[in-house]
């Protein structure tokens, strides 16, 4: 008999590269614990979900392998400084940014796509083509505000993408990634994307540090 594939796939680790086999996502129980992965167009994403050694399995890849090129600097640093000078920091607005691969070009690829934008908040403009093809949706958030709002949680929870908020973008940027996969929300370096770009700093990296310390 033919085997099905599934839409959720629970696996034992046999090799540290393995292709997912689940239509949404796959748990694989691995060397180094317990991890979510899943494929789409772009990418295939591996995150740990619980870090813990597990004598007799192989160690599975924790990372993105991307199927296209990484996202160039160049997009990154188009992003920062149309936020930094497309509205001025005493009447700041929350911006929407897309990054998708544009299949003719063969290159990577961002638009605004912002709907009801705000101090604190804006929503993406789904009605947009950019919006079905984007893997990567990035907003501004005000001075300090570091964290993804429960309003994020909400509208990014049940998606398969990667997203991201810029915090202070007027001076010293910082920026924070996660990777959605459906109902798990899970915190990624930037490199895992790309180069972060000169002056930017990625928060999720700077706590991973501290916590390392501390």
């Amino acid at each position: 008999m033919e085997r099905r594939n599934e839409f959720i796939g629970h696996r034992i680790a046999k090799e540290r590269f393995e292709a997912v086999e689940a239509i949404l996502y796959e748990y694989v129980l691995a060397g180094n614990g317990l991890i979510l992965r899943a494929h789409r167009e772009e990418f295939t994403v591996s995150a740990p979900l619980v870090f813990r050694e597990i004598k007799g399995l192989p160690t599975a890849f924790v990372g993105i392998r991307w199927h296209k090129p990484k996202v160039p600097s160049r997009v990154w640093d188009e992003i920062c400084r149309h936020a930094q000078t497309s509205n001025f920091k005493e009447n700041f607005r929350e911006e929407l940014y897309l990054i998708y691969w544009d299949s003719e070009r063969c290159a990577w690829q961002w638009s605004t796509s912002s709907r009801d934008r705000t101090y604190a908040s804006t929503i993406a403009d789904d009605r947009r083509p950019e919006y079905s093809e984007a893997c990567i949706e990035i907003h501004t958030h005000p001075d300090g505000a570091y964290q993804f709002s429960t309003a994020d949680d909400r509208d990014e929870s049940g998606k398969f993408r990667i997203f991201g908020i810029i915090a202070d973008v007027h001076d010293n940027p910082k920026i924070r990634l996660r990777c959605g996969v459906y109902d798990h929300l899970l915190p990624i370096p930037f490199s895992w994307i790309g180069t972060l770009p000169s002056g930017v700093v990625d928060l999720n990296e700077v706590e991973a540090l501290l916590e390392m310390i501390l």
